[in-house]
This record gives structure tokens, sequence and C-alpha cells, in this order.
């Protein structure tokens, strides 16, 4: 009677559990070259790097992917390891750092009070499909602005953008994808900011 109720006890156990699926997680990864820069007109001056603004989207680990240009959707089975918005902030500062452009650079997340603020908006980080889905290709847009943090006068501002084709039509490509292209946005963004501190 005890192993009856026993192996009645693992049946239900065993068929109330339900098997997920594998997430697959990926993360923007970015070349490790070190910019040096020769301007030296802001070589005094302390930077922050503010938290970028996005969409709500942005600021989740969801995989999102365009279909037809206005249908937009979610991997089920693929993810970001951090979310885009904190990724672009994190990249971003890393860039400008090692650059030597400023005296120093600090977080948002710092109480350090600096002299210029660099304000971040995405408007577009995406992977978008053609109609057959046989191929695809990711879009970024940046736009940037250098404010003086005593005045909040906007010193200089620019957008940029980097279009990329993806290799696979997965999420894979496009990460892949999207890194490749926010190399480039950060490679202008760096001249940018030479020609603003000469």
């Amino acid at each position: 009677m005890k192993i009856f109720f026993a192996l009645i006890t693992i049946f239900l156990f065993v068929g109330c559990t339900t098997i997920k699926p594998h997430v697959s997680e990926f993360r923007v990864i970015t070349k490790d070259t070190q910019i040096k820069s020769s301007a030296s007109g802001c070589r005094d001056k302390s930077l922050k790097i503010s938290q970028a603004f996005s969409t709500p989207s942005l600021l989740s680990l969801d995989m999102d992917y365009t279909e037809s240009d206005n249908k937009i959707f979610s991997y089920s089975q693929s993810q970001w390891q951090e979310s885009p918005n904190s990724s672009i902030t994190s990249e971003l500062f890393k860039s400008i750092r090692d650059s030597d452009i400023f005296k120093s650079v600090h977080s948002f997340k710092s109480r350090v009070k600096s002299e210029y603020i660099l304000e971040i908006d995405i408007e577009e980080f995406m992977q978008f499909y053609t109609k057959n889905m046989s191929s695809s290709h990711v879009n970024i847009v940046v736009n940037l602005s250098l404010v003086d943090a005593k005045t909040n006068n906007t010193l200089s501002t620019n957008k940029f953008t980097s279009k990329v084709d993806a290799k696979t039509a997965d999420a894979s490509g496009g990460a892949e994808a999207l890194s490749i292209a926010l190399d480039e946005i950060i490679s202008k963004n760096i001249e940018w900011l030479e020609g603003a501190c000469k």
C-alpha cells in the first residue's frame, strides 16, 4: 500500500511539472580597442555620462525585431543579458573614459559633480527582417549632447546612425550586427567629441 501511494505521489508530481525551453542570452560586445585622442581642449574638464533616455522596450531584456516595417515581435527563446539601454550607456562610458579626451569621466551613479554632462538619447536599436524573413539588418540611432553642467547650455549635439546587415537571420546574427553597429557609433562619437574639444 505504501508503494502504491508513493507511485501515485511521484506520478502526480511529474505530471504537474513543465519543462521550460532553454533561453539563450546575448550581449552587445564591442571591440576592445582604445581610441586615444590628441584633442587637448577638454583635458582639464570632467565629464559625467548620463543614463540614456530610451523607449521602455530598451529597458527590458526582451530581444525585439521588426517584420514588414511596422510589426514588432520578441524572440521567445532569446533575450539580452543586459538591457540595451544599460549596454549602450556602459559602452559609451568606457570608450570615452579610455580616450583621454577629458581629465576624468564619471558614470551617472557617481556623486561627483562634473563640469560637463553627456546626454544620451537612443532613438532606435532594432533588427529588421525582409518580408520573406530570409535576411535582416540592424539600425542604431543615437543622439548625443554635450552640456555645460553649470549653465545647462548645450555646447554641441550630434545624431549618429549605423546600419549593418546581419550574417544570419536569427537572434545571434542580430546581436552580432548590433555589436558592429555600436562600434561604429562609438568611433563616430569619439571623433565628434574631439572636434568639440579642440
